[in-house]
């Protein structure tokens, strides 16, 4: 059996150890409200973005409908040009023609001299 006095001393460790996991669970919770305030904190930063979106969102839309609008009225500010490519081609052959045969004539005229 265990005496009295080794009951006093189990006892007296018991509370000293019960006391310093007072102190180690304090600790903690001191941490882990530091912890939650931060969690806090971050939700509120979240929170305070996600109720500017709707703001955000409908400046975008209206920039969204003011270059379609821009789009629409420069859409329909487009003047058909008449004519086509080949049409184009030609011209541009003739005009080619033409300046070869000029220096053909020049070639000829500067040769007979």
């Amino acid at each position: 059996m265990e005496t009295t006095r080794g009951k006093i001393a189990s006892l007296t460790q018991s509370k000293a150890d019960m006391e310093q996991s007072k102190r180690d669970l304090e600790v903690k919770r001191e941490s882990l409200i530091k912890e939650l305030e931060q969690v806090n904190q971050e939700i509120a930063d979240v929170d305070n973005k996600l109720s500017q979106l709707p703001t955000a969102l409908q400046q975008l839309e209206a920039e969204k409908q003011e270059q379609a609008r821009q789009t629409y009225q420069l859409h329909k500010s487009i003047k058909i040009v008449l004519g086509s490519t080949e049409a184009d081609i030609k011209e541009i052959q003739n005009a080619d023609d033409i300046h070869l045969h000029a220096i053909f004539v020049i070639q000829n005229a500067i040769g007979s001299l």
